[in-house]
C-alpha cells in the first residue's frame, strides 16, 4: 500500500435519516474504482426505493440477486465487500430509528469501552509511534513478520526488549509460512511470550491450521476466510467490511467453541472503524479491537469527534447509530483532493 483509499456508502431513508457503511478496498490498487463503478451501475439502482423490514433477510436476498454474475466473473469477494457496506449502513439507520447506539441495538449489555491493540507495525520499526501508543496505555503490539528470518528475529527481539514488561506482543505472518516453518517458529515465539500468531500458513496449507494449536501460542485467523465459523483457530478475526457481515459476526459469537475468542479485524477508514468498535463492545471483556498505529486521515479527519485512546481503551459513544458521524464538508475535501 502506497496510499490510503476508502469506499464509503451513505443510504438515506424516506425520513431523510442517513446511515453510513464501508467496503474494504485496500487491495488491489484499483479496488476503490471497481467498487464505485459497481455501486453506480448495479447496487445503487437495486437499492433505490426498496423496503427493508429485516436486514439479514434483505442482505441475503441482495446476495442472491448478484451472486450469479459474481460467480461468472470469479468476483464473489468484491460482492461480499459491497454487501458489507450496505449492511453496516442499514444497521446504522436501524439504530438511529431505535434511538440506540449500534452496540445497544445488537447486544443486550455491551461494554462502554473497548481495549485496542496496536497493529500496522512493519520493518523498520516505528519507535516513535510505538512509544506514543505506550503512553496512551496500549498494552499489546502486533508485529508483522515476513522480512526474512534473520530480520524477523531481530525485530521481534528488539520490540520485546523495548516494551519490557509494559506490553505484550502478537505477530502476523500474513499467510506466509509453510506448516514446517510455522512449527519451527512456534517454540521460539512461546519462549518470547508471544500472545498470538496470526495467519501463519500459506493458503494452500490453511486446512492444517488446527495442527498448530495447543503448542503454547494462540493461533489467530479469519480475516480472509469465507466462513470464519469453520476456521480452526483460537482467535477468530472476521472483518465486517471485507469478508463477514455484521449480523454474521453477532451470530458467530453464539457459535464459538469453548476457549475461542472473537477479535474484530480492521484496517480502513472512520466508518468501518466505528462499526468495528460497536461489534467489539459485544465480544466480551477480554476482546481486543485492532488499531492501526500509522497515520490515516481517512480515519482521523472524517468524523465529528476523534477516536480517543485513554488507558488503552476507546469509549463507545452512547448516541444513536455509529456515534462517530461523518462530516460532509470534510468528506468533500477528501473527494476534491
Amino acid at each position: 500500500m502506497n496510499k490510503r483509499t476508502a469506499l464509503l456508502l451513505s443510504l438515506r431513508d424516506r425520513d431523510g435519516v442517513v446511515g453510513w457503511g464501508e467496503s474494504w478496498v485496500n487491495f488491489p490498487a484499483w479496488a476503490a474504482a471497481e467498487r464505485q463503478f459497481a455501486f453506480e451501475q448495479a447496487y445503487l439502482p437495486y437499492l433505490k426505493g426498496r423496503r427493508v423490514d429485516d436486514i439479514p433477510a434483505f442482505i441475503a436476498a441482495m446476495a442472491r440477486a448478484f451472486i450469479g454474475p459474481a460467480r461468472q466473473a470469479a468476483a464473489t469477494g468484491p460482492l461480499v465487500q459491497a454487501l458489507c457496506a450496505v449492511e453496516i449502513a442499514l444497521w446504522d439507520l436501524e439504530a438511529q430509528r431505535a434511538g440506540k447506539s449500534l452496540a445497544q441495538l445488537l447486544f443486550r449489555k455491551p461494554a462502554t469501552s473497548v481495549r485496542v491493540y496496536a497493529s500496522g507495525i512493519n520493518s523498520p520499526l516505528p519507535w516513535a509511534r510505538i512509544d506514543q501508543h505506550l503512553q496512551l496505555g496500549v498494552r499489546l503490539f502486533k508485529l508483522k513478520l515476513g522480512f526474512g528470518r534473520r530480520q524477523d528475529r531481530v525485530n521481534l527481539r528488539d520490540l520485546k526488549r523495548h516494551l519490557g514488561g509494559a506490553a505484550g506482543i502478537a505477530v502476523d505472518v500474513n499467510r506466509g509460512w509453510t506448516v514446517a516453518e510455522a512449527r519451527e517458529w512456534l517454540s521460539e515465539l512461546k519462549d518470547l511470550g508471544v500472545v498470538w500468531l496470526e495467519e501463519p500458513l500459506v493458503p494452500e496449507q490453511e486446512s492444517q491450521l488446527g495442527s498448530l494449536r495447543r503448542r503454547g501460542v494462540a493461533i489467530a485467523a479469519g480475516e480472509n476466510s469465507e466462513s470464519p465459523a469453520h476456521t480452526k483457530a483460537d482467535i477468530l478475526q472476521p472483518d465486517i467490511t471485507k469478508n463477514y457481515g455484521l449480523h454474521g459476526c453477532v451470530t458467530l459469537l453464539s457459535q464459538l467453541r469453548r476457549g475461542q475468542r472473537l477479535y474484530p479485524h480492521f484496517l480502513g477508514s472512520a466508518v468501518g472503524q466505528a462499526a468495528s468498535f460497536h461489534l467489539a463492545a459485544g465480544c466480551g471483556a477480554e476482546t481486543w479491537q485492532e488499531w492501526d498505529i500509522n497515520a490515516n486521515p481517512l480515519r482521523t479527519d472524517l468524523t465529528n469527534q476523534p477516536f480517543e485512546i485513554r488507558d488503552g481503551c476507546v469509549a463507545i459513544p452512547n448516541t444513536p447509530g455509529l456515534g462517530w458521524q461523518v462530516v460532509g464538508k470534510r468528506l468533500a475535501q477528501f473527494r476534491a483532493g
